[in-house]
């Protein structure tokens, strides 16, 4: 049994069990092992599935713990557990049979823990037959490591990039990335170590493979260029990487235009100085030279052969010439100055945009001619000068930009137009989709706009993603700061409320002295009378002490005094009581108005974080609209679904051409360019204004860069004692938290620091009981964590101390977050509810019951109350934490659900869990958008 379904399930679920009764005996089974049994390698796994939930050191139900052989024959409260040599006689034995009451374990229980299995109980009566020997307990360099089948269907942990592209999901011991954009597998994070271990000979694991265990958790880092995975007593640490350079070339001076092979493999140059250079983009050596001669050449292209290369002059002439000699094959004149030029297979044909405003196709191949030659083809409908020219790779369409603002498409042969949309500026680049559903065009207004092939407008994308994003963070901190302002005016209005109650309470109280004080005066004064009076009357008894009536006279003023004294001492009670509350009402006044000057500095404090935070808003977005620049270059992306951008003083950038989501810039030397194209090998060529080129490799690619725990090669050497069921990094990604420990003996809390992978912080005995979840306040001061023990704690990071215990639910605590705000806590639990708490008090704010079993996991939505949730019900949901309302469910789940994530904005939720299917819904509307199903096996996609 997996163990992130134990975790959930079975062994690590401590909640109370309840004795079940016998059903249908269970008859063991042969395990046909052909040697004795194990206790550890056989036996101690069935009663950590099975048992242990109930019968560990931590719980020790009925007195009973069933970790080692000795406990198992010292037995509990019913006596011993086993009779070594006789299973019949044997209790533990009996009650797993389940023909004997209580049955073992019980069904239903809070473990969900199931019946052992015919096999099982084999095992288990062998074992005692054998004589219940306990053996030793193996190290972790006994482990006997078993590879974890390809097709392992459940998902443990999911995390989703920042840009909303890529999914990283840990199955088994594999961690797969998937590409939303594309709806396909782009690698499996493969670890170099685990590729070399073999078994008789065998690759034990092969490529493909990230832990030898299963990966329980996945933490991804702010800018998401680093993601840590979490397996059994390891930590690893896997890095995006950045382009890398391929080739580069100094062409030592500007470049005027270029163009590259139909195969990826050539570009050619023409330079500034009117010189033609080719080069090699796959091993960087440069080809032959070609004499262009002295008329100006406008425009270069490839023939379809990628033998041949083509020049345009501004004087209309054609010239083309061999690739593998730089001789000239042919010229033409076409009487018509040229400004761009492009190459279609079909025919095939050349097309030319000449200083008319006319498009021209022309028939290939292109003869010597003295005289004007005539096109077989002509294209009217541009304006101005065209700017931009692109056969598409269907070759029957011709996609156009101009100077008048317009962008066309055309059908090549027939010279219809079927698209022309105007950008609102002079078009500097046109770009369509692999599938041609999409059209993009840049422009000197400083946008890019995005079009469907029917016209309609996709989006407008413009500026720096980078700045952008600073202008979303910024007004986040503006949004936090000022919910930070409102609690603390908040709390200084209700401390200055309760500094009135108390003072108006304190001067009823002096009123009660007053008032005490003249009671008590008068009632000691009535007291001293009824003394005089006493006094004398038992001056005249002692005259006459025959005399009845002095006699009653004195016991009725005896009685008297009684009565006086005891009103004049309940008057004095009553004034001592007053004045102790004088004191403490003058007492707790000073305390409230200590408390009151915090919570002025406080307010003053979030006043101050409040301006700073519109200062740093308003800042950002005047940097934001000052970068706004002419995008001069875009090129579809080797995927041919996105493309890319760049501009004067702008990072190359990276579009959805379907819906113009900002997917990051590429990081690559922040340079202004003159030149940028993708290859048909899938590279980047870029050439700067200085001339200098350089080709990158733009693909994703993903590295093992570092280990936390051990470097991989001894585990028993690990800091960790058990599985990491909780990853977290810092809100500055310069820290990481790793939560676990070993089930019904200890929590663990360490933090790292990522600069070096050193230990920062230990926080000892966190919990009881296994960590399941962890997170960073925002602004990174805490960390909240929820374990296996019930309890939700908060801890100072500044010195680890225990700053909170949030106490109240009855089953593990599975999964914490914070609100932004940090007013407050949400917590998931394996009681089926989600509880909201007070931050400061620890009071519950309220408890959510609308799951009908464990809640998994749990996460505020960016800087607002909302909730995202699922749950073992197969289910996810949003709630509203100020009001406990569901309002939103996702469906389609087959099992229980694991991990969700969801964007701040709600576009899209993304869950996965023990059926294997990672789904992604619309979060606005709940439709699924696409699912990546559990793998086939298929070693290619392993990245090596």
């Amino acid at each position: 049994m997996p163990y992130q379904t134990l975790l959930l399930n079975c062994f690590l679920l401590l909640g109370a069990c309840v004795c079940g009764f016998a059903d249908d005996a269970i008859a063991p089974l042969d395990p046909m092992l052909g040697r004795p049994v194990e206790f550890y390698t056989d036996v101690h796994p069935i009663l950590q599935a099975k048992c242990l939930a109930c019968h560990s050191t931590a719980v020790a139900e009925n007195e009973l713990v069933l970790e080692t052989a000795e406990s198992i024959l010292k037995g509990g409260a019913s006596g011993a557990g086993v009779v070594p040599g006789k299973p019949e006689e044997s209790y533990m034995y009996l009650v797993s049979t389940r023909g004997d009451e209580p049955a073992m374990p019980p069904l239903p229980n809070k473990a969900q823990a199931k019946s052992l299995t015919p096999r099982e109980l084999g095992i288990l009566k062998q074992w005692i037959q054998e004589g219940a020997q306990g053996g030793t307990m193996p190290t972790d360099a006994d482990l006997a490591w078993q590879p974890i089948p390809e097709t392992y269907k459940a998902v443990y942990s999911l995390e989703v990039s920042p840009h909303q592209r890529y999914i990283y999901a840990g199955r088994g011991n594999r961690i797969f990335v998937y590409d939303m954009l594309t709806k396909q597998e782009v690698t499996r994070l493969t670890d170099p170590a685990l590729v070399a271990i073999q078994k008789e000979g065998l690759p034990l694991y092969g490529g493909g493979v990230a832990h030898r265990d299963f990966v329980h958790s996945l933490a991804l880092s702010p800018d998401g260029k680093l993601l840590a995975s979490g397996g059994y007593r390891i930590v690893k640490l896997w890095e995006k990487s950045a382009p890398e350079k391929l080739n580069e070339l100094d062409l030592t001076t500007k470049i005027r235009t270029g163009a590259v092979s139909s195969n990826g493999t050539w570009a050619a140059f023409v330079l500034e100085d009117n010189s033609v250079k080719l080069w090699n983009l796959i091993n960087g050596s440069l080809g032959p030279a070609i004499n262009a001669g002295e008329q100006k050449v406008q425009a270069i292209a490839f023939a379809a052969d990628s033998e041949t290369v083509v020049t345009a002059t501004e004087t209309g002439i054609v010239k083309v010439w061999n690739l593998g000699d730089g001789k000239q094959l042919s010229e033409t004149n076409t009487a018509k100055p040229i400004t761009h030029l492009a190459v279609r297979k079909t025919g095939p044909q050349l097309i030319t945009a000449h200083d008319d405003n006319i498009l021209r196709a022309w028939a290939w191949p292109v003869a010597d001619s003295v005289g004007e030659v005539q096109p077989v083809q002509q294209y009217s409908g541009h304006t101005q000068a065209i700017t931009a020219l692109t056969v598409l790779s269907n070759d029957t369409e011709l996609l156009t930009g101009s100077r008048d603002a317009t962008v066309k498409l055309w059908n090549l042969d027939n010279g219809t137009q079927l698209f022309n949309q105007n950008l609102g500026g002079v078009v500097t680049a046109a770009v369509a989709s692999v599938d041609y559903a999409w059209i993009a065009a840049t422009g000197e207004n400083n946008v890019a706009t995005i079009w469907n092939r029917a016209g309609q407008k996709i989006k407008d994308v413009s500026g720096s993603q980078q700045l952008a994003q600073a202008i979303l963070d910024r007004t986040d901190d503006e949004t936090v700061a000022k919910s930070q302002l409102a609690i603390a005016d908040k709390a200084q209005v209700d401390m200055e409320a309760d500094i009135k109650q108390r003072e108006e309470s304190l001067q009823k109280a002096k009123e009660q002295v007053e008032k005490s004080k003249k009671e008590a005066e008068e009632a000691l004064k009535k007291a001293n009378e009824e003394k005089t009076k006493a006094d004398e009357a038992a001056t005249k008894l002692a005259e006459k002490p025959d005399d009845e009536a002095l006699k009653k006279a004195k016991e009725a003023v005896d009685l008297e005094l009684v009565k006086q004294n005891d009103l004049a001492k309940k008057a004095q009670d009553a004034l001592t009581s007053a004045e102790r509350a004088v004191k403490l009402s003058e007492v707790s006044i000073t305390t409230a108005k200590e408390t009151l000057e915090i919570r002025k500095a406080e307010k003053l404090a979030a006043e101050e974080t409040m301006k700073l935070a519109t200062e740093a808003l308003a800042s950002a977005k005047d940097l934001s609209s000052k970068s706004v620049r002419v995008m001069q270059h875009a090129t579809t992306s080797p995927s041919g679904i996105t493309f890319l951008s760049a501009g004067l003083d702008q990072a190359v950038q990276e579009w959805s051409l379907s819906t113009g989501q900002a997917l990051g810039a590429l990081d690559l030397p922040l340079e202004n360019l003159a030149f940028l194209t993708t290859t048909a090998n899938g590279v980047l060529l870029s050439v700067n204004e200085t001339g200098v080129a350089r080709v990158w490799d733009i693909s994703p690619k993903w590295s093992l860069v570092g280990t936390l725990g051990t470097d991989g090669s001894d585990i028993s050497l690990s800091k960790f004692t058990d599985r990491i069921t909780a990853l977290a990094f810092s809100p500055d990604g310069n820290s990481l938290a790793v939560g676990g420990g070993e089930p019904s003996r200890n929590g663990e809390i360490s933090i790292w620091n990522m600069a070096d992978r050193s230990l920062l912080q230990e926080i000892k005995e966190p919990h009881s009981d296994t960590v399941f979840d962890i997170q960073f306040s925002r602004d990174g001061t805490r960390i909240v964590s929820g374990g296996a023990d019930k309890f939700v704690k908060m801890f100072r990071l500044s010195d680890g101390t225990l700053v909170r215990s949030y106490e109240g639910h009855t089953d593990h605590v599975l999964g914490v977050s914070f609100q932004a705000d940090g007013s407050s806590l949400a917590s998931a639990g394996s009681d089926f509810d989600i509880k909201i708490w007070n931050t400061e008090t620890g009071e519950q704010r309220r408890t959510i019951k609308n799951y009908s079993k464990q809640v998994t996991a749990i996460r505020f939505l960016g800087v607002t109350e909302k909730l995202i949730s699922c749950s073992g019900d197969k289910t996810v949901k949003f709630h509203t934490a100020g009001n406990g309302a569901n309002y939103r469910g996702f469906a389609g789940s087959e099992d229980f659900v694991y991990s969700v994530y969801a964007a701040q904005d709600e576009s899209l939720v993304v869950a996965a869990g023990e059926d294997g299917t990672i789904r992604v819904w619309d979060g606005a509307k709940g439709n699924v958008l696409m699912t990546f199903p559990s793998p086939q096996p298929h070693a290619e996609t392993a990245q090596k």
